[in-house]
């Protein structure tokens, strides 16, 4: 019977993890990006590449169009929060992991309306 007992943790411990769903990757790589402007004034979409440079921080790629931006952000694999600039704007945002996909809302500095943001891995 002990025999048993001490068996019967590892064995559900390597049952569990045999099937257990595979981890997301971190943050880093290349999205597609969809989105609107603050106060809905408009859509917009192209890429953007993240990039991890040190223990929980992250650089920001954006193209958009013509348009580059580039931002810094804080996080894991969970959440970001960045400060990015485009050309003479500059801003806030902050993304929430939602499975492989990652769903933000972003303001310019000095702004009184948010806009929103979808990343999907490509």
């Amino acid at each position: 019977m002990r025999l048993i007992a001490s068996l019967a943790a590892p064995l559900a411990l390597a049952f569990a993890a045999a099937f257990s769903p595979p981890a997301l990757a971190g943050a880093e790589g290349t999205y597609n990006v969809v989105g609107t402007n603050p106060g809905g004034q408009g859509g917009y979409a192209g890429t953007v590449t993240v990039q991890k440079v040190g223990e929980n921080v992250f650089s920001l790629q954006w193209s958009i169009g013509n348009n580059q931006a580039i931002g810094t952000a804080v996080g894991d694999d969970d959440f970001l929060s960045v400060g990015y600039k485009s050309g003479d704007n500059f801003g806030v945002a902050l993304f929430i992991r939602d499975g492989e996909q990652w769903d933000g809302v972003w303001t310019y500095g000095g702004g009184t309306e948010i806009g929103q943001e979808t990343w999907a891995p490509q």
